[in-house]
């Protein structure tokens, strides 16, 4: 009877200890999760493992306790070598491993040296580790950004050359030749501008393309001339095909007389236009003069037509770009106040990285391809993360992750004009249940949001792109 007393004691006792312990296990495991925010296991990859170690032992205490230390010195490494880690960072998206694994190793050596001497509390000696890890990780990026960003371009240059690009299309040539210097200048001088350089290197891709294209055309027209007489037919159909719709006669003049007169009719259909509108704002102002104690109300309707116009022209648009992006890539919604947001689920950074991966400039690119549609409108690019970590560490992080895309985006509108501005968020606007890893994964994002313009600015700003194909 007694034992059996004794028994139900040691079950009941273990019934409570045993939830006490559950609590403390995952307090641990979340002590675990915010050093991998803050990407303890590059910058203090000791005590990151000895606290993985720990849990795994159920020794929570000691596990708390070496994560701390890890988040410590995460941190430390983050605030006092941002220079080196954004270099390194950069360095591996730009594939230095694959191109140069003997510059990418004796990188990594040194920068461990540093991770090393943050870990022992030798601050001093870190910071003299860092001025040799700083210099190897720059040598490896600029050789892995010249092959990713150059090499491509003197191909695509190489190219134009065999189709006599050069002869058939100098001006496309000579812009892809002097685009391949600026680029070698910038992977040189300036590689932390991966935004820009990407940018010149796509545009002078581009171009040694054009003249690619046009150089086998030109051997073509040069072996087969009859091609040229062809080549004026179909384009004298196309011009008496816009002489038809507008109504003209232009049997009997030449090809530069035919312009000119379908520029004529153009500038005439225009100017015909402008007269009935100037009618129309003329009877406008007679009508308002009698009704001027309609004037709020007027203006609230006005208001009201357009934000509904807005609306309806965003929905237009964004059905239309719906086609272009795959809804695991990319999500588009339009607000009550008539702003588009592009939610930019597929680009992922790297934890705790601020560099964009290389396989997201792609998706950036149609994603400007689809803010062109909205030329009038201001860009804000917004940063979020998840709620793992120090609340400042996400507040600063959102920031440079927002301000990254701001950087890549005022390099392809350079000549545009776009007004473009960057803010992070850091945890304080969740669409998801931090909780799960599901929720945390949805949470940290960039949002890129089209602000609907008012309707003073509208009529200044520029007109919309048409719809990419």
């Amino acid at each position: 009877m007694n034992k059996k007393c004794i028994a139900s004691g040691v079950v009941s006792a273990l019934m409570f200890i045993t939830p006490v312990l559950s609590v403390t296990a995952a307090e641990s495991r979340s002590m675990l999760e915010e050093a991998e925010a803050v990407r303890a296991p590059e910058l203090s990859p000791l005590a990151y493992q000895l606290a993985k170690e720990a849990y795994a032992q159920h020794k929570s205490s000691e596990a708390d306790l070496e994560a701390q230390k890890a988040i410590n010195n995460s941190l430390t490494m983050s605030s006092h070598f941002q220079t080196l880690i954004e270099s390194r960072d950069r360095m591996h998206a730009a594939g230095a491993r694959e191109i140069r694994r003997d510059l990418a190793d004796r990188a990594e050596e040194a920068f461990e040296k540093v991770v090393a001497a943050v870990e022992e509390g030798n601050l001093h000696r870190a910071a003299k580790e860092s001025g040799n890890a700083e210099l190897l990780t720059y040598q490896a990026e600029v050789v892995a950004a010249r092959e990713q960003l150059t090499r491509p371009i003197a191909r695509a240059i190489a190219e134009a050359r065999k189709a006599d690009g050069g002869r058939y299309a100098p001006k496309a040539f000579a812009g892809a030749s002097e685009g391949l210097k600026q680029v070698e200048r910038l992977v040189s001088s300036h590689p932390a501008a991966r935004g820009q350089l990407y940018n010149e290197s796509r545009n002078s891709i581009a171009l040694a393309g054009k003249a690619e294209q046009i150089g086998v055309q030109g051997r073509l027209l040069h072996k087969k001339p009859a091609m040229v007489e062809e080549w004026l037919d179909s384009r004298q159909h196309d011009l008496n095909v816009i002489a038809e719709h507008l109504h003209i006669t232009t049997d009997k003049e030449t090809t530069d007389e035919q312009v000119a007169l379908i520029m004529q009719a153009i500038d005439q259909m225009k100017s015909g236009y402008e007269a009935e509108l100037a009618d129309a704002s003329e009877q406008i102002n007679r009508l308002q003069g009698h009704v001027s104690e309609l004037d709020a109300a007027r203006s609230s309707l006005d208001e009201a037509r357009y934000k509904l116009q807005l609306k309806r022209d965003a929905e237009a648009k964004i059905a239309q770009l719906a086609k272009l992006f795959n809804p695991d890539q990319v999500e588009l919604f339009l607000t009550t106040d008539a702003d588009v947001i592009i939610r930019m689920k597929a680009m992922n950074f790297p934890s705790g990285s601020t560099i964009i991966p290389t396989e997201s400039y792609e998706l950036l690119e149609l994603t400007g391809k689809a803010i062109d549609l909205f030329a009038n409108r201001a860009i804000r690019i917004e940063g979020h993360t998840d709620s793992i970590g120090n609340d400042e560490y996400n507040q600063q992080l959102s920031e440079r992750r927002a301000m990254t895309v701001r950087e890549y985006f005022e390099a392809r509108f350079g000549e545009n004009h776009r007004e473009i501005t960057a803010v992070g968020f850091g945890e304080d606007h969740p669409i998801a249940n931090n909780e799960k890893a599901e929720g945390r994964r949805s949470n940290r994002r960039i949002d890129i949001v089209l602000i609907a313009p008012t309707m003073d600015t509208a009529e200044s700003l520029p007109q919309q792109a048409a719809l990419p194909q």
